[in-house]
């Protein structure tokens, strides 16, 4: 066992080198303190007032350089996570595979904070570090210095740490001249890298289509023999990548390599067969161009109505199937925990997220037979908007008229008066 660990350590890192960084005057890049939230400035004040390092790193400093404003910045530090937290009033410490600080900045949005990391196969404890069958990190909190943090980091890009006070931009990977080139590059050897976290797939392909980067060769080709490993990651992980990947910009394009990549097969086993009724395919398409939509023009963006698109026509065949041999009702019913099920088993959702699901599924046959009785308590129903959103979708794909949603969009922008008449109108047609 040990010579086989050793083995992949070896082939992870061939030759650990003393890492010296090379370290840019950030300002001649327009990076300065000022493009950072002031939240984040006193975080790293406070650690660095208490004798720590303290470091903004990652993608947040990627992206400022190419001017993209992001919303989310970590920080890395020397401190421990029990230290960490002792320097804030709002934090708590998260995580078993790999222990990060949350510092709240509000009620809701935090800051992450981690301690720098070394190799895993240095752990004296496997509470420290260990391996899972397969090679991938299980737990991964052994501590070290700056120089083995930087090793451990994903991509030569995502590994620039930045000092505010300093005005220090330290890059130990060549990440800059990768960004110049526009390469993204793992850091270490692929197949070793992938093999440690099969996730780095994922994030490969997201970041590469929102900067427009070119996955450097040894990667792209790293990338096919590891696809599988993907399978054996926890569902919550999976779910925070699909949100990553298909919710925050660039939704179509990602989706596309995707497939490309036959990756969808493993995130979504029955939205690969499901893409081979047409009209189904035209209806997640114009999904993902929506959801791309509301991103850039910032609106909200509820993860579960995504995924309630791509399960829709397993859902169908499912309850067709069911239908053979029970009544309409009972055969929708098992046809929901069945689909919603499968699918949950490998992008783990938190329960009000499929009930969500359920609930907009569910509104869909009602609002196309528009009871009397249920009309009103419809248009007030909470998910009623997410519904519409669903059934013009539909009408768009030519799965119902589209006379039925300017219907419910009319009532909907009326008054509570006009609705009840508007309603005795239905009523009176019919």
């Amino acid at each position: 066992m040990n010579l086989k660990k050793n083995n992949f350590i070896a082939k992870l890192f061939k030759k650990k080198p003393k890492l010296e960084p090379v370290i840019y005057d950030a300002r001649a890049s327009e990076l300065w303190p000022t493009n950072f939230p002031s939240h984040v400035l006193k975080m790293i004040e406070a650690l660095q007032r208490r004798g720590y390092q303290a470091y903004i790193v990652g993608g947040g400093i990627r992206d400022q350089l190419m001017s993209l404003h992001p919303k989310d910045f970590d920080l890395v530090t020397d401190a421990l996570p029990e230290q960490i937290k002792k320097c804030f009033d709002r934090a708590i410490i998260i995580g078993k595979r790999f222990k990060l600080v949350h510092v709240y900045f509000d009620r809701r949005d935090y800051i992450e904070v981690a301690t720098f990391r070394q190799d895993h196969s240095l752990a004296k404890h496997k509470s420290e570090g260990a391996l899972r069958q397969g090679g991938i990190v299980s737990r991964d909190n052994v501590y070290g210095t700056i120089e083995d943090d930087a090793l451990r980091r994903d991509f030569t890009v995502n590994a620039f740490y930045y000092n505010p006070g300093t005005h220090e931009l330290m890059d130990f990977s060549n990440g800059i001249k990768d960004f110049q080139a526009r390469i993204l590059r793992l850091i270490g050897e692929p197949d070793a890298r992938l093999k440690e976290d099969p996730v780095r797939i994922l994030r490969a392909l997201r970041i590469s289509n929102k900067l427009d980067f070119t996955i450097d060769e040894a990667t792209f080709k790293a990338i096919p023999q590891h696809i599988d490993l993907l399978s054996s990651i926890a569902g919550g992980r999976l779910f925070d990548e699909y949100q990553k990947i298909l919710l925050y910009g660039q939704a179509e394009k990602n989706f596309d390599s995707l497939q490309t990549m036959n990756i969808l097969p493993i995130l979504f086993p029955t939205l690969v067969i499901s893409l081979k009724v047409s009209w189904f395919s035209e209806m997640v398409r114009r999904a993902l161009r929506n959801t791309d939509e509301r991103y850039y023009a910032k609106k909200t963006i509820n993860p579960a109505f995504l995924i309630g698109v791509f399960l829709w026509q397993e859902l169908q065949a499912c309850k067709k199937k069911l239908a053979e041999t029970m009544s309409y009702k009972k055969a929708y019913q098992d046809a929901v925990k069945i689909t919603l099920g499968a699918q949950n088993k490998i992008t783990s959702m938190p329960r009000f997220m499929t009930e969500m699901i359920e609930e907009v599924w569910a509104l869909q046959r009602q609002l196309e037979l528009r009871r009397e009785k249920n009309i009103l308590g419809i248009v007030n129903h909470p998910r009623y908007r997410a519904a519409y959103d669903f059934l013009l979708l539909r009408s768009e794909v030519g799965q119902v008229k589209s006379t039925l949603c300017q219907w419910w969009e009319k009532l909907y922008l009326m008054s509570t008066n006009d609705r009840a008449e508007f309603v005795e109108k239905l009523l009176d047609a019919k």
